[in-house]
């Protein structure tokens, strides 16, 4: 995991034979910081569960990771859209109903010539966490120096890297938001990063944007979230 918050992971070593998946969770946090999250009157928390695999890729072979299956159980109201050219700039997605504190988000885009695309998640009053992908450095990437509250700890704002190559001119982004968290899989698990973040509660805007040039949405699917907790 690239991001800055996936620690100390734990593997299930007793799941049924029948299953067969291997199964783990980290700790959604960091030391540099963790005695300082500004939440109360709990502290930090876990990763959503993660199914991981080999896979061969153009690298060889390569431990990839996935959302497990079960937390499609969470997804409630859906929103797709497709075939959605944005030029340079930003487009905001409320007027198209997807916004809100806690979703799941699956895009694939194609790249055309833009220089660098992604999300802002949770905007509003001058806030966004930013998950974009750099089309020449071919990184994908975490920005949340102006996601909300940073001050609590010099260590926590920042720009969190990974590498990630396209295919075919195309990413596909799988994208787990939640209340304090931002959980990111590229092109189905092959770069991973994870971000606590801390936007202000009544920033629920989301906004896709493409710096540079044109892209395209091919697809985007798109679920609001029930909580876990009854």
């Amino acid at each position: 995991d690239h991001g800055k918050d996936f620690y100390a992971a734990v593997s299930w070593s007793d799941v049924p034979k029948e299953d067969g998946r291997r199964l783990w969770l980290g700790w959604l946090s960091n030391w540099q910081y963790a005695n300082n999250i500004p939440t109360h009157p709990w502290r930090s928390a876990m990763s959503i569960p993660r199914s991981l695999a080999l896979r061969t890729t153009t690298d060889g072979l390569r431990m990839v990771q996935s959302p497990v299956k079960e937390l499609r159980t969470l997804r409630e109201e859906k929103t797709e859209l497709i075939n959605l050219t944005i030029e340079n700039g930003t487009l905001a997605l409320g007027s198209k109903g997807i916004s809100g504190k806690r979703l799941e988000i699956i895009a694939d885009v194609k790249i055309n010539n833009a220089s660098e695309i992604g999300f802002r998640l949770r905007t509003g009053n001058e806030e966004a966490s930013i998950v974009g992908y750099d089309v020449k450095l071919q990184e994908l990437f975490v920005d949340r120096t102006s996601s909300g509250n940073i001050t609590f700890h010099d260590s926590f704002t920042g720009k969190h890297t990974g590498p990630l190559t396209s295919a075919n001119g195309r990413i596909r982004l799988h994208i787990y938001l939640d209340d304090s968290s931002i959980e990111i899989f590229g092109n189905r698990g092959e770069t991973v990063l994870s971000e606590r973040i801390f936007p202000s509660p009544e920033n629920i805007g989301v906004e896709f944007y493409s710096k540079g040039g044109n892209a395209k949405i091919n697809s985007l699917r798109a679920w609001k979230l029930k909580s876990i907790w009854n």
